[in-house]
């Protein structure tokens, strides 16, 4: 159980080193944006790559921060309907839910890989006038996929501990 727990621990902690990190993005993402309304407007010289640059970077962000998200608890759930469930409705759409969302994410990660890989085969580049690479930006879909998969998976192991775990002197589960 220890084991497990260590784990889950890990899954946990990756999940907030890379969401923490990723969230930083948003900074980079601002400045840019700002850069490019001053070159726009002030310098009427617009740059041909901030644009897409700003798109990659905001998929980067949503893709690689939804581990991280769920982690925390703030993923949206559909409150105007679950609200009004009991608890034993509210668990029975959670346990629909959870398979649901594994599948989401096994087939996000395996066709991920895959458009990677040809994008890596190809030299595939994006169709624009400053034409980046390709997979350095798809490896987000399925490496997100992953993230969010597993912090999914830790979070129903650690309500299962809870539940079922053998109880400790101090209330706490062993």
């Amino acid at each position: 159980m220890e084991t497990l727990k260590r784990i889950l621990d890990f899954i946990d902690r990756i999940n907030r080193i890379l969401g923490g990190s990723v969230a930083m993005l948003i900074l980079v993402l601002t400045a840019l944006i700002t850069v490019e309304v001053v070159m726009r407007y002030a310098f009427h010289a617009p740059t041909v790559w901030s644009g897409e640059l700003s798109s990659l970077l905001f998929a980067t962000y949503v893709l690689l921060g939804g581990g991280y998200t769920l982690y925390k608890g703030d993923h949206v759930k559909m409150d105007i309907l679950y609200s009004r469930f009991s608890d034993k409705g509210k668990a029975v759409v959670d346990l629909i839910a959870i398979p649901l969302v594994l599948l989401y994410c096994w087939v996000l990660m395996v066709e991920g890989w895959s458009m990677v890989a040809d994008a890596i085969e190809t030299n595939r580049t994006f169709s624009t006038d400053w034409a980046p690479l390709m997979w350095p930006w798809l490896i987000a879909l399925p490496l997100g996929a992953l993230l969010l998969g597993l912090q999914v998976i830790s979070n129903v192991l650690r309500q299962l501990i809870n539940a079922f775990g053998k109880q400790s002197d101090e209330g706490e589960t062993a």
